[in-house]
């Protein structure tokens, strides 16, 4: 439960690259080398996934984070499968769907020796010790060409919404007409700068496409170590619900001689519960990456210099989206099974105790208060930025069969009224099948979108939350023992 990615990454990176060990579950015979930077001094390292070229099937152990210097084609593909707990992986791929008006090459950051991307994102080191090949460069001088991606996620089989987009300059672009930029479903924030700042501009614009999209164009350069990287939210337009919530985006690179953009994608962290295996392993995405604003307009004309002492860019944050408590949740990165279901609570680096929607009074109760046969568990379950619409969904394990059955559910769809008390109440009533022992509860956030009815379903927003219910019962005594009292 480390911040986000980095320790999600199924690709264990040893830098005796000799010995790397890749696991590959979603993508078992295919070539799977997308990858977070190790190394590098931008702050974001750990947040973007970045899309890796050339390596062909009989290569992924020599080279496998991409290989430099191969043609790429259409229908070239990217793929990156991370583990998410559990038998839980976050499966991409991304696909080159159409190259036009040139050819390309894949390209790692730090071949030539203006670069600055290898500075900010690296494995390995930088210059020609990098080996992330996550660049893609024209593959004759002063050529032009446009590309189109698709890319799709899924878990467990299950599409889910990628979180954003990053474009970055990944060879140094000059002042005599290079230039690459990307259009996406979203706005595009500028969020790292390598400043060389008496090297002369470095010129950032963005174009509005359509009501929708959005282009960001780094239209010059100076050749001389200076570069920026961008990040995008995907805006509600940017998934294809018929096409497993894939989405598109086009990125251009111009060569006065040769240069080279590389993409990256945001990935979203998971929520996952922390009951005991039996359970199930349910999973939210914890969507709360945000893009924050690098002070540069949408114009149809005009440019920014970002090589100047007093440009500040943007900058990518954490906000608290759809959860249940006071505390929302943190990302786990490995399974969260635990017999007292407080592997979540005592773990990672959010709060501790986040686990806190189930109320006190049931947490630890007499049998004969609350346990009968027939008796109410009467409970306000708390929530924060709640919409109306969305559910909250609540399992208890009466009959102890260590699952989650339908009949043991209450749901309750939040209204204007929970939105103002701040909760919303789930009433159960003890069944006669009740065993009377120590239990287990589930509670989930539903967007009203999502599958309410499940207990282990993977969706793409809100929290879960696991609780021990704990039945105190008399202490037994044996009767044939005589009382030696006078």
């Amino acid at each position: 439960m480390k911040t986000f990615n980095k320790n999600l990454l199924l690709i264990i990176v040893c830098f005796c690259f000799s010995q790397i060990a890749l696991a590959q579950p979603c993508f078992s015979d295919q070539v799977v080398t997308a990858a977070f930077a190790t190394g590098g001094t931008s702050p974001y390292r750990e947040d973007v996934l970045w899309l890796t070229w050339g390596t062909g099937y009989n290569e992924r152990d020599t080279n496998p984070f991409g290989k430099h210097g191969v043609e790429l084609n259409k229908g070239d593909k990217s793929r990156a499968s991370i583990h998410l707990g559990g038998n839980s992986y976050l499966c991409i791929e991304v696909e080159i769907t159409s190259i036009s008006n040139g050819t390309i090459n894949s390209y790692a950051p730090g071949n030539y020796n203006g670069d600055s991307m290898d500075k900010l994102y690296n494995i390995g080191g930088t210059g020609s010790n990098n080996k992330l090949v996550s660049g893609i460069i024209n593959r004759n001088q002063g050529s032009t060409a446009t590309i189109t991606f698709r890319a799709k996620a899924t878990i467990n089989g299950e599409p889910i919404r990628l979180t954003g987009l990053a474009i970055a300059d990944a060879e140094s672009l000059d002042a005599n007409g290079e230039y690459i930029n990307a259009t996406a479903y979203g706005n595009w924030n500028i969020v790292d700068v390598r400043k060389n700042s008496r090297a002369g501009n470095y010129r950032i614009s963005k174009r509005a496409v359509g009501s929708n999209q959005q282009r960001i164009e780094f239209s010059r350069g100076n050749d001389k170590n200076t570069g920026a990287v961008a990040f995008l939210e995907f805006n509600q337009y940017a998934f294809n619900k018929e096409n497993g919530l894939a989405v598109e985006f086009t990125a251009e690179l111009k060569g006065s001689g040769l240069t080279a953009l590389a993409i990256g994608l945001l990935t979203p962290n998971p929520d996952l519960g922390d009951a005991p295996a039996s359970y199930g392993s349910p999973l939210h995405l914890v969507q709360n990456l945000k893009v924050n604003s690098d002070g540069i307009n949408v114009a149809d004309t005009g440019y920014t210099d970002i090589n100047t002492s007093d440009y500040n860019p943007g900058s990518l944050t954490r906000v608290d989206g759809k959860y249940l408590g006071s505390a929302p949740p943190d990302g786990d990165s490995q399974t969260m099974f635990s017999k007292d279901a407080k592997g979540d609570d005592t773990s990672g680096s959010g709060s501790r105790n986040e686990e806190d929607a189930w109320p006190i009074a049931y947490k630890s109760f007499s049998y004969k208060v609350n346990y009968d046969p027939g008796n109410k568990i009467d409970t306000k379950i708390p929530f924060k930025n709640g919409v109306v619409g969305d559910r909250i969904s609540g399992w208890i394990d009466f009959n102890l069969n260590g699952k989650f059955d339908e009949n043991e559910r209450q749901t309750k769809q939040i209204s204007k009224t929970d939105i103002s008390n701040g909760y919303v109440n789930l009433v159960w009533i003890v069944p006669g099948t009740r065993i009377v022992k120590s239990t287990f509860v589930r509670l989930r956030y539903f967007d009203a979108k999502e599958d309410y009815l499940s207990p282990t379903a993977s969706v793409n927003l809100g929290e879960v939350e696991d609780h021990r219910m704990i039945i105190l019962v008399p202490k037994s005594t044996n009767v044939m023992l005589q009382n030696k009292t006078k």
